[in-house]
């Protein structure tokens, strides 16, 4: 058994959790533009706000070293968005919402996918 970091295990958590929740949007997205905006009550959009919000919580929780490591990640980007979602929900721009899910987490997903292929990958050499 090796001893590893906790720091590098929160981080290999939240990295596979955003993962799991880029999954979830891209389920939200196969539904169609007009299921997003047709509900009434906006159901499926406050499903897509909480998937960004808690994409960003689990930014948030990363080590400098992890989001210093890979720059090409949006980090900033990514809990700004949260900020916004969580602080000033009343006016939420839908469309801007719908195209972090079709355009943003797709890119999101791929980069830290990559990031937790590796990280298995270095600790199986271990």
């Amino acid at each position: 058994m090796t001893d590893r970091d906790p720091a590098t295990d929160r981080d290999g958590r939240a990295l596979a959790e955003i993962v799991r929740l880029c999954d979830l949007g891209a389920r939200l997205v196969a539904r169609g533009e007009e299921w997003y905006r047709g509900d009434p009550d906006d159901v499926p959009g406050m499903a897509a706000e909480s998937l960004v919000m808690r994409i960003g919580e689990n930014v948030a929780r990363l080590s400098d070293a992890t989001t210093s490591r890979y720059p090409e990640v949006p980090w900033s980007l990514i809990k700004r968005m949260r900020d916004r979602l969580a602080h000033h929900y009343e006016g939420t721009d839908k469309d801007a919402v719908w195209d972090t899910l079709v355009a943003d987490l797709p890119f999101i997903r791929s980069r830290i996918a990559l990031i937790v292929a590796g990280d298995a990958a270095r600790a199986s050499d271990a």
